[in-house]
């Protein structure tokens, strides 16, 4: 027993530790920088991703703000068609509703028009930035991302249909009578401005509550 002890201690007295100690420190050098380096990254990630979601925040409520006018402009449209609709003479509810929406277009449809491009074109700037954000942010992987990229999805898809909407009304000059003319008129007339603001609404909530989740997760 005292001889082994007696052979640990000389072969411990005989390590050259200098050089132990040169030829060691590249490594731990080289650990403490791959540490340092996977610290930063995580950092990094978080930080690229804390910015991402405030710029979606930020797209999503300048959106939200430009949204009401023109729906309020859609809703003011539609008003004045149900007030041209004669409630006498022949033909069924529909065909009545389609030629007093006819009316009212041949009177100020081209003045309505105007209006809500105007408005539309207030909201684009923000519906543009919401889609690129929407495709930009899957790179990122973050959970859940697809119950976003829908909500956004069914935001911006909202001036779609009022362009749609403005569209048909500045076609004052469209021949009436045929039968798929009425019938794209029939299905804009469709359009109903408070669906649209409590679709707005919902998914306005939506894309915070995944942000909010996923500001917790990355700070959490």
């Amino acid at each position: 027993m005292c001889d082994a002890l007696v052979w640990s201690f000389d072969a411990i007295t005989d390590i050259n530790w200098l050089e132990l100690i040169k030829t060691l420190a590249p490594v731990a050098t080289a650990v403490i920088a791959f540490s340092a380096l996977r610290n930063w990254q995580r950092q990094d990630k978080a930080k690229r991703e804390a910015e991402f979601l405030d710029a979606l925040i930020e797209a999503t409520h300048s959106y939200i703000a430009e949204m009401p006018k023109p729906i309020a402009l859609l809703e003011m449209s539609k008003i004045g068609m149900a007030s041209h609709v004669q409630s006498w003479g022949s033909g069924d509810h529909s065909d009545k509703a389609i030629n007093g929406a006819i009316a009212y277009i041949k009177k100020y449809g081209d003045q309505d028009a105007k209006r809500l491009l105007d408005a539309l074109e207030a909201v684009r700037p923000s519906g543009t930035k919401l889609r690129s954000l929407a495709a930009k942010g899957q790179v990122f992987k973050f959970r859940s991302y697809a119950d976003c990229q829908n909500a956004v999805k069914v935001l911006t898809w909202q001036v779609d249909r009022l362009e749609a909407f403005a569209g048909v009304l500045g076609s004052s000059t469209w021949n009436w009578e045929n039968a798929e003319v009425r019938e794209h008129l029939k299905n804009v007339m469709a359009i109903d401005p408070n669906e649209i603001r409590e679709s707005v609404r919902d998914n306005n909530v939506t894309t915070i509550a995944f942000a909010r989740d996923t500001y917790n997760r990355i700070y959490g």
